[in-house]
């Protein structure tokens, strides 16, 4: 049995309907890979690692780990946190998002009491999991304890798997991003950047500069996403490129990458190649956009 650490915020999410009434949900980036991997790799062991609050809807969101079969070992809950909420606006399948999350409990992620606990247990994880808004929500110190864990994790042989997902609104500046990210890509085997943020953080446009870099920080793995139509990955020093059919009439963009991840290191850990597994990744995506939210019904799986 495999075990996963997935590691960041749920936030409460909301999205509005044709009828102009609203319709309440769960969601964010890391949570929403979590659910996908374990709904992927049935047998594993997935723990979903955040902090939330002792309010009604933290209460609710824990069942909702529960409903999808995620552990929640080290969760934490903190009296007067509660979760961040975002609302979901789309255009012509597209988002974009306004966020509170301004008391969120998971920005206190690596300094509650669970931490000598994952200190030690993370150790004998297969892979841990983590992204760029993770890392922009926590605090120095957390980030420091995080760091310090996956640091030693790697060396024990976990896998450890990043994704830059870059949101510039929560960092102070791009210098404290760039400082961020540069540490982070040192300690991870698998990046899975989007040209997008890549462009966003650094300006940068060359694929062949973005793996560059990664291979120089020592990651073994690399999948790039670009835009709707091209993949490139690379991998034992070969780089390839994936065409996708551009897909049309999209519902709802939101977590096409969350749950493209998701399946796409649920399919790595079932040793499938990487190509293999690009492909089961993008369509399990392809099912997601048709989907209003995040996290689609089990029973379109």
């Amino acid at each position: 049995m495999k075990k996963v650490a997935v590691i960041g915020e749920c936030m409460v999410e909301l999205y509005k309907n044709t009828n102009g009434t609203f319709t309440q949900k769960f969601a964010g980036d890391t949570f929403n890979c979590a659910v996908y991997l374990k709904r992927s790799l049935k047998k594993s062991q997935v723990e979903y690692i955040t902090v939330l609050g002792k309010d009604e809807l933290s209460n609710k969101m824990l069942d909702f780990f529960h409903k999808e079969n995620l552990n929640t070992t080290y969760i934490d809950k903190l009296e007067n946190k509660n979760p961040g909420l975002y609302i979901i606006d789309t255009k012509d399948g597209e988002r974009s998002f306004s966020y509170w999350r301004e008391t969120s409990a998971a920005k206190d992620l690596f300094l509650t009491k669970s931490l000598s606990k994952l200190e030690k247990d993370l150790l004998n994880f297969d892979l841990i999991y983590f992204s760029g808004i993770s890392l922009a929500i926590m605090s120095e110190k957390g980030r420091e304890n995080l760091f310090k864990i996956i640091k030693k994790a790697r060396s024990a042989g976990v896998l450890i798997a990043f994704d830059s997902n870059y949101r510039k609104k929560l960092y102070k500046n791009s210098d404290d991003a760039r400082f961020i990210y540069n540490q982070a890509i040192n300690y991870c085997d698998i990046f899975l950047p989007s040209l997008d943020d890549e462009i966003d953080l650094w300006g940068e446009t060359s694929i062949d500069k973005i793996i560059k870099k990664s291979i120089n920080a020592g990651v073994k793995e690399i999948i790039i996403t670009c835009g709707k139509n091209n993949i490139v990955f690379h991998s034992n020093g070969k780089t390839s490129y994936k065409k996708i059919k551009e897909i049309k009439n999209i519902i709802d963009s939101t977590s096409a990458g969350d749950s493209f991840n998701g399946k796409y290191l649920a399919s790595r850990l079932k040793e499938k190649s990487i190509k293999k597994s690009i492909k089961k990744a993008k369509k399990l995506a392809s099912k997601v956009i048709m989907f209003q939210g995040a996290i689609m019904p089990k029973d379109n799986k």
